[in-house]
């Protein structure tokens, strides 16, 4: 008797046509991702013209290809089997059996692209299909129709002679989505060494919680921070990832650190003082996490064992951008997508895939572990990162401002998600919880520049002087008091201004309020190590006594802000990605080795002649503003009333601190601050 699981001339016709159509159906997704991306090819071409780009990306290249082939040869080899099956079943005639797999083919790539378009709808191939169901009610009910269809078609195959295929098929989905994990997890925290866990969430304004005062409502972070310690004025040193975070860890300034921007040379970085460090001498595990590493590489070289991160490297922007296929999107952030595209699983960046489940499941399994030491645990949520996009928002429409708000109310959710983690892993049995932002974000809202046009104070002897033009000049045409992004303004203190909270579990009673005046991130290592009664550094400051309720007041001190380098192409609510590559591509190197983008030396040297500086003292603020090499503008501000100058020699500057600050400045910054105010 012939063999009825193998192809016969006639379905291995059909097997042969089916791939053709596959493959031309391949050719067609690269043709129409190509002229979708024409700005994005155009300047991956101009930086590889411009770097070095090493051989060693090529695997990673070579692995890509391959799977996205595979993926595509198994859903032609799906389509014939439901083909061969089905029209047993249905004893459908040799002369039909092809006519009858081209429409199953074209049913299943339909659904395919219908899918694509509902659970991606950010995708470029989502605008594809778009033109025809701009309705996502009228898509919905075509894609339950579709996969309606689909599904019956693959129990006619099931019923005919793959019921065995079908029982493996369900047997390894079922290990794969719903494997069960031990119910008893030992944890290695005492009262005395508390688990320590950092959760940052990038970009997030405080006053978009409606702990602050928002009217829609995020409920975990206010039911969190109303148990908790909160510093209701904190501020960065300098309102970039990779400098904030370097600055939390080590309890110094940047220009202490060297962390002055983002993706600077390792070994130009000061840490061997670090938090992690000195938690790892006292016995802590130490583990790092976040969903976003093209502009913030940090590793274990900040004294972590562990960092659990998307792959880091040029094979980040790389594969990560150009993986925006219907089928590999489908599977994506499925526990295969994770082996078969690990630069989109859980990746930030990748926002029209990303999801931000994923990206717990990802640290899922580090957390579900026995422990016998104590935890010291980092990790960072940066879904409210421009372009406040990801693939369960349909972003058409919406401002950047409706985007925003958005991503804060899903991280609002994520990190609930998170927090349920630690505590079915016993991790917040004995903890110690800071909740923090990196930096802020300007929203070019009236009042994200300090300067309001109407509390100008015009130096005496001419009232009628102009408003000046301190602060370099963005896409949108800002105001005075307007101002964007992160870390371009430093008189923009939505941009520094962080959320800084501290939460302690089951380590006795600590004060639940909220507690004004301002401090800075790098206050947060000194106040963990005193809350743990480790030795530290007594020129930091403490925290720990306002935690506790021992201390009323916070010390008066300077506490200095500076600006990263920041081409036109960001200064604006829209970033342009192209133009902001094009600007600063020539900045950048990639190390053979890891293929990690760093700055050149070069870099440092416009950076620190581009930045502002600041310094808040009490209720003012005194920033330098750039105008030309060696000369800066400066500009004074009260806290309280607004009022502000940029005439040091005013009474209104005479009354204030002004030259206590500028000292201050300049002793700080040394060589940075030589030349001349104007």
């Amino acid at each position: 008797m012939q063999n009825q699981t193998a192809p016969t001339g006639k379905q291995g016709e059909l097997l042969v046509y089916l791939a053709y159509l596959t493959g031309f159906f391949l050719l067609l997704e690269i043709s129409f991702f190509i002229q979708s991306n024409k700005s994005y090819l155009f300047v991956f071409n101009f930086v590889s013209d411009r770097l070095a780009i090493p051989l060693t990306i090529v695997p990673g290249v070579i692995y890509f290809i391959a799977i996205q082939l595979l993926v595509h040869s198994l859903y032609c080899l799906l389509v014939w089997i439901v083909t061969v099956s089905a029209a047993n079943m249905l004893k459908l005639p040799e002369d039909k059996r092809l006519r009858f797999g081209i429409g199953i083919w074209l049913l299943g790539l339909v659904t395919i692209l219908i899918a694509n378009q509902y659970f991606f709808p950010n995708s470029k191939f989502a605008g594809l299909t778009a033109l025809i169901f701009t309705n996502r009610q009228l898509l919905k009910a075509v894609f339950i129709l579709l996969v309606t269809c689909c599904y019956f078609l693959i129990i006619l195959a099931v019923l005919r002679r793959w019921w065995l295929l079908f029982v493996v098929i369900t047997t390894v989905a079922n290990f794969t989505f719903f494997k069960s994990h031990p119910s008893i997890v030992q944890d290695g925290a005492t009262p005395e060494w508390p688990n320590i866990i950092f959760v940052g969430v990038d970009s997030l304004r405080p006053d978009f919680l409606s702990y602050f005062g928002r009217e829609q409502s995020t409920p975990f972070f206010d039911t969190f921070l109303s148990q908790a310690t909160v510093f209701t004025e904190a501020v960065t040193p300098l309102a970039r990832t990779f400098p904030s975070w370097t600055s939390i860890l080590s309890g110094d300034y940047p220009k202490q650190t060297g962390a002055r921007f983002n993706l600077p040379q390792p070994q130009r970085l000061h840490l061997s003082d670090s938090l992690p460090a000195i938690l790892h001498r006292q016995g802590y595990e130490t583990i790092f996490a976040t969903d976003e590493t093209r502009f913030s590489n940090i590793d274990t070289y900040f004294g972590f064992d562990q960092v659990v991160t998307p792959p880091m490297g040029l094979n980040d922007f790389l594969l990560g951008s150009f993986n925006d296929f219907p089928l590999s999107n489908l599977i994506v952030n499925t526990p295969i997508g994770k082996w078969f595209f690990p630069h989109s699983y859980g990746n930030r960046p990748v926002e029209f895939t990303y999801e931000p489940d994923s990206f717990l499941k990802l640290i899922q399994p580090v957390l579900h572990t026995s422990r016998t030491k104590p935890l010291f645990l980092a990790i960072h949520f940066c879904l409210p990162h421009t372009p406040y996009v990801w693939a369960g928002l349909p972003a058409q429409g919406l401002t950047g401002v409706e985007r925003y708000q958005a991503s804060i109310l899903r991280v609002d959710e994520q990190v609930n998600d998170f927090f349920r983690l630690l505590k079915q892993n016993h991790l917040l049995d004995h903890a110690i919880v800071v909740l923090l932002s990196d930096h802020g974000e300007a929203l070019e809202f009236a009042g994200d520049r300090i300067t309001e046009k109407e509390s100008f104070v015009p130096a005496k002897h001419n009232k009628n002087i102009p408003l000046p033009a301190f602060y370099p000049p963005g896409l949108d045409d800002e105001q005075v008091d307007q101002s964007v992004g992160h870390g371009t303004d430093v008189l923009g203190l939505s941009q520094y201004h962080t959320l800084l909270a501290f939460r302690l579990y089951g380590l006795g009673p600590q004060r639940t309020d909220a507690i004004p005046g301002v401090v800075s991130l790098i206050d947060i290592k000194p106040t963990v190590l005193d809350l743990i009664n480790v030795p530290r550094d007594k020129k930091l400051t403490s925290l720990a006594p306002l935690i506790k309720g021992q201390s009323v007041a916070l010390p008066l001190h300077h506490l200095f802000l500076e600006s990263d380098f920041s081409p036109a192409a960001i200064r604006t609510i829209y970033p342009k990605v192209k133009e902001a590559i094009l600007e600063g591509v020539d900045l950048f190197q990639i190390d053979p080795s890891t293929t990690r983008l760093m700055v050149k030396d070069s870099m440092a040297e416009m950076s620190i002649n581009s930045k502002q500086y600041a310094d808040i003292y009490g209720d003012w603020m005194l920033a330098l503003y750039p105008q030309s090499k060696n000369v800066r503008m400066p500009i004074l501000v009260n806290l309280v009333t607004g009022d502000w100058t940029n005439d040091l020699n005013s009474v209104f500057a005479q009354q204030s601190p002004a030259l206590i600050m500028l000292n201050a400045l300049k002793d700080f910054y040394g060589e940075e601050l030589t030349g001349t105010l104007v």
